[in-house]
């Protein structure tokens, strides 16, 4: 007999699957033609590799990849234990005999960018489905970041316990005063994972850990249109919220400008994102370059309680305790992946040289903040987008839009469970993107089958569809 890890899932199968066979796998047949929708650029990708025929067919693979998200199978051993016992799930795969643990991993390693092609391929033929489904939702544009856990040591909790262990030990002997052991032990925590030095860390889901981060685009339905996935490091000279909302916000312009590369004629009416996408650079590109009206809340982060200045009639920033006294011009601002913004400091501060460094000198008695450097102000060009949006705020219509916005976050928490992202054991980048896009993949699938077997219910639901 075949021991499962998990007998509870093996029970869950085993109910599914006897509901599949035959009638399921006749009719996934029937409407989803792999041959006809992987592009022929991936066939010639795949076949070229070696030079001798292969011996597992790239229908079948993918077929595989398919089966363990359909059946939410946790890894490829079990699943190929499972093609041992049964001949129906071997026919739908297309498999003569079993191909080895390896090849499975090897495969998901080596063609992600193959596979993402192929989702592409798909989001091009649920596109027109999904507008005729429903023709408003379809027109919503959604996205959100999320991270994917590496399954490395630094992400299992006595990591961080045993850093918080030796961070009061240390705090303790050295009789420092003050010491918060939690900061500390965040302090040392590596800055990236030693099993896999492609995987930084990160700060995700209100905690710490290593991640493959990513960009996820849905519309107003929860359909997956695009997946992108960013590796850099976050600025960890912040704090950890205004290190993640900076990196969100930096992160959505490049991942909707790819998607609109890949199918330029598609058009949007809303957007619709969270507080980490509160920027002026964001709001300007939806409106003026993607004629899209942004759905994004004002982020209490990039407020202020330091009193507002006023402007001269040239524009001008005064200081906010004298109106008659100017700004002073600082020079601009450039920074990677934001806008240019014209910097102006307090007109009682002033610049010079200490030891070969650049310092500032205050003169106030009665500073507006407790900056050594004084008051600066930073305006960005076109700031006016980010605070007079075509589709005011407080409008009951503006309400309603931004929740939608949490399907994309049930898509992605249904991404996670499809195939067992927090049990899967996977290490490699590779290999987890590519488990992430067969994922979305499965997905697209469904809403082809749903919307063949013209039950638009169940779009998101293969589950009930093989029931």
């Amino acid at each position: 007999m075949i021991a499962l890890k998990n007998q509870s899932t093996f029970n869950n199968f085993s109910l599914l699957y006897s509901k599949a066979t035959p009638s399921f796998f006749n009719f996934f047949e029937e409407h989803i033609q792999l041959e006809n929708i992987i592009p022929k650029s991936v066939k010639q990708k795949y076949y070229s590799t070696v030079g001798s025929k292969r011996k597992y067919s790239l229908t079948s693979m993918i077929k595989f990849f398919i089966l363990k998200n359909i059946f939410a199978i946790q890894t490829f051993s079990t699943l190929l234990r499972l093609l041992y016992i049964s001949k129906e799930l071997r026919d739908f795969c297309g498999f003569d005999d079993i191909p080895h643990a390896s090849q499975i991993s090897r495969f998901s390693t080596m063609y992600f960018k193959e596979v993402n092609q192929i989702l592409h391929a798909l989001v091009e033929i649920t596109q027109p489905m999904l507008k005729e489904i429903d023709p408003f939702l379809s027109s919503i544009l959604i996205s959100d970041t999320t991270g994917f856990e590496i399954y490395v040591k630094e992400n299992n909790p006595k990591f961080y316990s045993n850093l918080i262990r030796i961070s009061k030990k240390f705090g303790k002997s050295n009789k420092i005063k003050n010491f918060n052991p939690e900061k500390y032990a965040q302090s040392q925590f590596p800055k990236y994972a030693s099993s896999n030095p492609e995987i930084h860390l990160s700060y995700l889901n209100s905690h710490f850990g290593f991640f493959v981060k990513s960009n996820i685009v849905t519309d107003g339905l929860g359909i997956i249109r695009h997946i992108d996935f960013y590796d850099e490091e976050m600025d960890f000279s912040l704090n950890p919220n205004s290190a993640k909302d900076k990196y969100d916000s930096k992160t959505l312009i490049p991942v909707l400008e790819n998607y609109f590369s890949l199918h330029p004629e598609y058009k949007y009416k809303y957007f619709l994102g969270d507080t980490g996408f509160d920027s002026s650079d964001n709001y300007e590109y939806l409106i003026e370059d993607r004629n899209m009206i942004p759905i994004i809340p004002l982020n209490p982060r990039n407020q202020s309680n330091l009193p507002k200045p006023n402007f001269t009639t040239e524009g001008i920033p005064t200081c906010p305790n004298d109106p008659k006294l100017e700004m002073k011009f600082d020079g601009i601002t450039r920074e990677k992946g934001r806008s240019d913004r014209i910097k102006y400091i307090c007109p009682k501060s002033q610049k010079c040289r200490v030891n070969g460094r650049t310092a500032y000198i205050l003169s106030c008695d009665t500073p507006c903040t407790q900056s050594k450097c004084g008051r600066i102000v930073q305006i960005c060009i076109n700031s006016n987008y980010r605070l007079n949006t075509p589709l005011p705020r407080n409008t009951q219509l503006w309400k309603d839009l931004y929740k939608i916005r949490t399907i994309c976050e049930r898509t992605i928490s249904q991404l996670k469970i499809c195939f067992n992202a927090k049990s899967s054991f996977i290490r490699n980048t590779n290999s987890m993107k590519t488990n992430i896009l067969f994922a979305a993949i499965t997905q697209l699938i469904t809403v082809i089958l749903a919307y063949k077997s013209n039950d638009f219910s169940k779009i998101k639901s293969i589950k009930s569809l093989i029931g």
